[in-house]
């Protein structure tokens, strides 16, 4: 694919989670076979100093890392990883196939209830006794509205904290809120997902026309 663009200048491929050193010499291999021995891999994905002498001691065919997160922080200070996936598409629902990593097609809304959490398309209807949780606050770059204030935003947090059940507070062995997923969700991924002939490839995404 690099050789038919005509790509200018050095290329490489980025390596961002899964078994980074098995995924390294398969993409070493892959490379030298279609002719680029010349082309780099970067790995990155939660790399620490440790992850990466790991990684370094087996051998990985890996040029360069990336280090970002658990550099920014230091260990005692916790921190939330979190990754967008692209869910629609000019106005097509859209889902990546990946294996261990497909996700859920569409915008979607959270409903929560009495028993724990639905995970709905955005314009399906509430669910008796359920509340959204998912308000827009941004739109085109814009805010749609002045910034919460910081007592409301404490107020909302203790009550979603207060609503948890205590085997979900715990630090160890906790049991997560049970997540259900609606009829008009599950049904669209079918739609989506690749037919017994179809074999997904890495970060393949499939879209519903």
């Amino acid at each position: 694919m690099a050789r038919r663009l005509r790509l200018p200048g050095p290329v490489g491929v980025r390596l961002d989670s899964g078994d980074l050193a098995a995924l390294a010499v398969r993409a070493r291999r892959l490379l030298d076979d279609a002719g680029l021995p010349e082309a780099r891999i970067f790995a990155s994905g939660g790399l620490d100093e440790h992850a990466i002498a790991a990684l370094a001691a087996v051998g990985a065919p890996i040029d360069a890392y990336g280090v970002g997160t658990k550099m920014g922080v230091c260990a005692d200070a916790p921190y939330l990883d979190s990754a967008y996936k692209l869910v629609a598409y000019t106005g097509r629902p859209v889902m990546k196939l990946s294996r261990g990593k497909a996700t859920w097609p569409g915008a979607k809304q959270v409903h929560r209830g009495p028993a724990g959490d639905q995970l709905s398309l955005r314009d399906e209807p509430r669910p008796r006794g359920h509340e959204p949780l998912l308000t827009p606050v941004m739109r085109g770059g814009r805010r749609l509205g002045p910034p919460e204030p910081l007592a409301q935003a404490r107020q909302r947090c203790a009550a979603s904290l207060a609503w948890l059940p205590p085997t979900a507070r715990v630090l160890r062995r906790s049991k997560p809120v049970p997540v259900t997923i609606s009829p008009a969700l599950a049904a669209l991924r079918r739609r989506l997902e690749p037919r017994p002939a179809e074999t997904p490839g890495c970060g393949r995404v499939r879209c519903c026309h």
